[in-house]
């Protein structure tokens, strides 16, 4: 009976996950651009008349090529007060500008070295042999199965099980670690975010005052955590013997192998006050494509919306974040964005289609780079197949 109740729960969970995704992707459908369109403005500021058909060439010239649907009729239509064009999310990826598209993904390639090498110090701190290209081949391979998994974490799953092989003899230490990286990720996109909240304070004080507050809380918690003053306190070896034996023996486990690290938190604070640099790589990458694109905000709006939209996809709903990333992006670049364009209509919108443009653009790439982390998987199940 009880094996029924959990496999009934494993499935009703996996349809909510479904109807969430389904539901995020359908709202996408709605608040995007698919066609491009343009409008006629009158004096009021009130829309006169909006034209469907497709923007020939680049959407953001003086002149644009407008062809109207239905019609073989190609005009000219010039950037002023009594027009306002509106580019579907098609045209915007069709007018990338590739050079900046490259040094994007170019950034993004530094950013994962740098994090796998994060990840490699992890578990040579807590006596792990595991040698940097070891570290790099995991690393490479949990980035592939993160875009084929659920959520951003996924890739997290299979890094597991490879570095659990690896360390037969230290399974435990060798999971902590990934687990650790991860806290640390947390703490550097909090850091990074709270930096970026100092440019948009007084635009928008309740985002960054609400950031700051769960950055000061996060940071508070981890270090109290680790404070044997406060762990003796709380009697916190005494709570764990009252848990169910089971889950007293794994909290336990845990424990002592996060406990492993209170030695090296010179080096994890070193990551750490690194991290505002480490990370300026993956949003260099995110400023880069959104130049490509031709998004339209300051570089510094960036700073704030990029860590949240990391933390936002890596709800584990569909593989690599899929749909919730997208709305994730639309919305904030939406809100941030709609006052860089005063008096037009639907401004919103077209916002929010440029965020959602950026976002497939920005997925684009690091689906590329982690076709390497595929190509290593299939190398290794090579290998092994070779060994037996």
């Amino acid at each position: 009976m009880n094996r029924l109740l959990l496999l009934v729960k494993k499935h009703l969970l996996r349809l909510i996950k479904i109807a969430l995704a389904l539901a995020a992707l359908i709202l996408i459908y709605h608040l995007v651009d698919w066609q491009d369109s343009y409008s006629v403005i009158a004096t009021d500021g009130e829309v006169q008349e909006k034209v469907d058909g497709k923007i020939l060439g680049a959407w953001n010239v003086d002149v644009v090529h407008f062809l109207v649907d239905g019609e073989n009729e190609l005009r000219l239509i010039s950037r002023s007060s009594a027009y306002s064009i509106t580019p579907s999310i098609f045209t915007y990826l069709r007018n990338l500008d590739k050079s900046l598209f490259g040094l994007g993904a170019v950034s993004f390639l530094f950013f994962v070295l740098i994090i796998n090498t994060r990840w490699w110090w992890l578990l040579r701190a807590n006596k792990l042999g595991v040698r940097l290209l070891e570290a790099q081949r995991f690393g490479w391979i949990g980035l592939f199965c993160s875009n084929a998994m659920p959520g951003s974490v996924g890739g997290d799953l299979i890094k597991a099980v490879y570095i659990v092989e690896r360390c037969s003899g230290d399974r435990f230490r060798a999971v902590v670690s990934i687990l650790v990286d991860r806290i640390i990720g947390l703490l550097s996109l909090l850091l990074a975010c709270s930096i970026g909240c100092l440019f948009i304070v007084t635009r928008f004080p309740e985002f960054a005052w609400t950031v700051w507050i769960c950055a000061l809380s996060v940071f508070v918690g981890c270090i109290l955590l680790l404070s044997p003053g406060l762990r003796s306190l709380l009697r916190f070896e005494m709570l764990i013997s009252h848990l169910p034996k089971r889950l007293g023996k794994f909290v336990a486990q845990l424990d002592d192998a996060v406990l492993q690290y209170r030695d090296n938190l010179k080096g994890i604070g070193l990551w750490l006050l690194a991290s505002p640099l480490i990370y300026s790589l993956f949003i260099g990458s995110v400023i880069l494509m959104a130049q490509a694109i031709g998004v339209g905000l300051p570089w510094t709006d960036y700073l704030a919306i990029v860590p949240v939209a990391m933390v936002t996809q890596a709800i584990p709903m569909m593989p690599g974040g899929w749909g919730i990333g997208e709305l994730a992006y639309g919305t904030l670049i939406a809100e941030f964005g709609v006052e860089t364009l005063p008096g037009v209509p639907d401004a919103e919108q077209i916002m929010r289609t440029r965020g959602v443009a950026l976002s497939v653009v920005h997925r684009i790439h690091v689906m590329a780079w982690s076709l390497l982390g595929g190509l290593l998987m299939l190398w290794d199940r090579q290998l092994n197949r070779d060994n037996l």
